[in-house]
């Protein structure tokens, strides 16, 4: 018995080494796939602000005319956020009154 587990040894010992190169490959592949997001999402932004830079330096309107409709934007879209949210907060409390409802009504039957 002793020679068979002296043969299963060093088998035991090959493939507990190539799962540990398994892991560290696997590691090693998901921290560059983390890299290259990272690194793309900061290229994304980037090019987004000096996209907005370059748009402002050659707007045709004047800087206060652009600050005025960038306000009226920002209000506008705040106010259509808030109404989306109070829809959507008035749908779950007519959902959550339903469900407890037909809650009530299966447990008195």
């Amino acid at each position: 018995m002793d020679d068979f587990d002296e043969e299963e040894a060093p088998v035991a010992a090959e493939a507990k080494a190539e799962d540990e190169n398994d892991d560290g490959d696997e590691e090693e592949a998901m921290t560059s796939e983390n890299h290259r997001t990272r690194t793309f999402l900061a290229g994304l932004a980037i090019g987004a602000l000096v996209g907005a830079g370059v748009a402002l330096l050659f707007a045709p309107r004047s800087g206060e005319d652009t600050r005025r409709a960038v306000s009226r934007r920002a209000k506008h879209l705040a106010r259509e956020a808030r109404d989306r949210y109070d829809d959507v907060r008035e749908k779950v409390r007519r959902a959550r009154r339903e469900r407890h409802g037909e809650g009530d009504e299966a447990g008195a039957e």
